[in-house]
């Protein structure tokens, strides 16, 4: 994919603060975690699954043997009988959901919880964590960066977030939201400096609901 490669020039972009006069972008723009992340939990969640995992098959293995023994018996099941069956079958696939809802938690999205944008370095640092892990450090140059995209809702028009498309390894993107609940104002400051560095991959705000 072809991408304009950074101007490794200063922000010109000014913007006017609250007495009036213009105010540059420092060169650094950090925000820390908004939240406490619980990356120790992922042990205990993956023990959970794996505790349910064996449970499987004992339980698949006491339906069979209860089939097994009906069979040898050649009666009609009793309704006892049925009623434990029964039991044992929801158990089944109840083990089977939750294990399918807790690993879609575990694999979901990530999540960034602190960025550095590095006029000076050309670099983007994130701390990125997904459910249920650690969080880790992922540095982008900035000739890497495809786009940014700001976004905001329209039912709310108060605050919005970034979106970084990332080039990684082997040509895979990676998208990054960014920033979530900046105000209006901040993001037009933030967006206008990185519109001096990056040029017009730094798009237009968008509007998610029109």
């Amino acid at each position: 994919m072809n991408r304009q490669r950074s101007p490794h020039r200063a922000a010109a972009s000014l913007v006017a603060s609250s007495n009036g006069s213009p105010a540059a972008h420092p060169p650094i723009w950090h925000r820390g975690p908004d939240l406490l992340t619980f990356g120790s939990t992922g042990a205990a969640i993956l023990g959970f699954c794996f505790v349910v995992l064996g449970l499987l098959p004992g339980l698949v293995l006491m339906i069979l043997l209860l089939l097994g023994f009906e069979a040898m018996q050649g009666e009609p099941s009793s309704d006892e009988s049925g009623l434990t069956m029964s039991t044992l079958i929801l158990g089944l696939i109840g083990c089977v959901v939750l294990m399918g809802l807790v690993f879609a938690w575990v694999f979901s999205a990530a999540r960034v919880l602190a960025f550095t944008f590095d006029e000076n370095q050309q670099l983007l640092t994130l701390t990125v964590t997904r459910r249920g892990r650690k969080p880790t450090e992922v540095q982008v140059p900035f000739d890497d960066i495809i786009c940014i995209c700001p976004y905001v809702l329209a039912s709310y028009d108060r605050d919005g977030y970034f979106s970084v498309v990332c080039q990684g390894p082997r040509d895979k993107e990676f998208v990054y939201r960014l920033a979530e609940g900046t105000s209006l104002e901040d993001m037009e400051f933030h967006a206008a400096w990185l519109r001096g560095i990056i040029g017009v991959r730094m798009q237009e705000l968008l509007n998610m609901d029109k």
